[in-house]
């Protein structure tokens, strides 16, 4: 496991009257991470473009442990599960100061080709070459 951290504070445009985090901007913070895991391993959603790929999310898993609070400050950790037949990230959000989990989500996404969109059910060469470059440079350390 590698995984990339963010870290931010809970604006209040995201929390409901009570002051707690709607659970419909999880998958939000969920992407932020997602985006900057496929920015640090080298491929990034334009790459995946480049290369004749989109890549949708098919499946996202939410389970909300702790709510999460206005101005409370968060880290959340992405890293990859799966990579060679489907894109699997797996997500952990935690309170700063404690790191206490609050959030554990997982998404799949799966290759789909440019311009015809057809599903790929194994990953495109690119992609797997970059990931596990990446996965073996972290092991390798």
């Amino acid at each position: 496991m590698k995984p990339v951290a963010l870290e931010f504070e809970i604006p209040f445009f995201d929390v409901d009257s009570y002051r707690i985090v709607w659970h419909g901007n999880y998958p939000k913070y969920i992407e932020m991470a997602r985006c900057a895991l496929l920015e640090e391993a080298g491929c990034p959603y334009a790459v995946m473009e480049e290369n004749g790929f989109f890549f949708p999310i098919v499946d996202i898993q939410v389970k909300y442990v702790k709510p999460l609070v206005f101005n409370q400050k968060v880290k959340i950790e992405a890293w990859f599960v799966e990579f060679e037949h489907r894109l699997k990230i797996n997500y952990v959000i935690r309170d700063l100061a404690s790191n206490a989990i609050h959030t554990k989500a997982h998404t799949t996404q799966f290759a789909i080709s440019m311009p015809d969109h057809i599903t790929q059910y194994e990953s495109p060469q690119f992609l797997k070459d970059i990931v596990g470059k990446y996965l073996n440079e972290y092991t390798d350390d």
